[in-house]
């Protein structure tokens, strides 16, 4: 005869070598907390039955349950045995994601053999300021007019998506362009590799849902990221700009 659940004793603490019981694949199984602790931040391959492997557009999936995915969660698709990395930025229920990242047409809209969601964990925010003027011409921005610099120290990542914004706006004709280097190359492939384009004072821009390089994307450990004017404003008098980076992990 089986113990009820209600006859467990309570415990109010967890040890590396404990373990829950569960079922994996039909077999009764148990695991070891550490082993569910490493876990916690890798994907969860979706069942090929809940999406169409063949890419809608560069940057949506086709689905028929959505129930796993959330916006701003990550994703990891593989075309072949190559992995990409994104972030989902629109669900439409038990239809489609929508996503930013690496684009779902490398060399034509991709037979996905994989598709995967991971957890918040897996995304990292990472805001860069420059205070007072900045789109006076181009050239690197921490580096040059801030006196500073940043280096990676988390594990490999993928630069997905970034946004821009400014306080003043350029009093010209046209606005300032900004694009995020990583290990010294620019990432986004807008506007020519320009990256975005600010707009008028408070208004965020962000780069193109796919419009990243996927050869350049990933920053390992110890690598460098900076923000570079690649273009300057009409009149030069642009102020005060906030970028804010998203990075998924592996």
């Amino acid at each position: 005869m089986g113990v009820k659940f209600s006859q467990f004793t309570l415990q109010t603490t967890i040890n590396p070598t404990d373990y829950p019981a569960g079922v994996q694949s039909g077999v009764s199984s148990r695991w070891y907390w550490d082993t569910l602790h490493k876990t916690a931040h890798t994907y969860r391959v979706i069942q090929t039955t809940k999406y169409t492997a063949l890419a809608a557009t560069e940057s949506t999936i086709s689905m028929s349950d959505t129930s796993d995915f959330a916006t701003g969660l990550p994703v990891r698709f593989k075309v072949g045995s190559t992995a990409y990395y994104a972030l989902c930025t629109a669900v439409t229920s038990n239809t489609s994601i929508t996503i930013a990242g690496a684009t779902l047409s490398p060399s034509g809209l991709a037979t996905l053999s994989e598709l995967a969601v991971g957890s918040p964990g897996n995304v990292q925010m990472l805001p860069l300021f420059v205070s007072s003027t900045y789109g006076n011409g181009s050239g690197d921005l921490l580096a040059a007019d801030m006196n500073t610099y940043f280096k990676w120290l988390g594990r490999k990542s993928y630069l997905v998506t970034f946004s821009a914004v400014h306080k003043v706006a350029d009093t010209g004709a046209s606005q300032p362009k900004v694009n995020v280097k990583i290990a010294g190359s620019a990432v986004s492939t807008a506007d020519s590799n320009n990256g975005v384009q600010l707009s008028t004072a408070g208004t965020w821009v962000d780069n193109g849902a796919v419009s990243i390089s996927t050869s350049l994307y990933d920053i390992n450990y110890g690598e460098s990221v900076e923000v570079a004017c690649t273009a300057a404003g009409s009149n030069g008098d642009a102020t005060n700009l906030t970028v804010l980076a998203v990075f998924v992990s592996e």
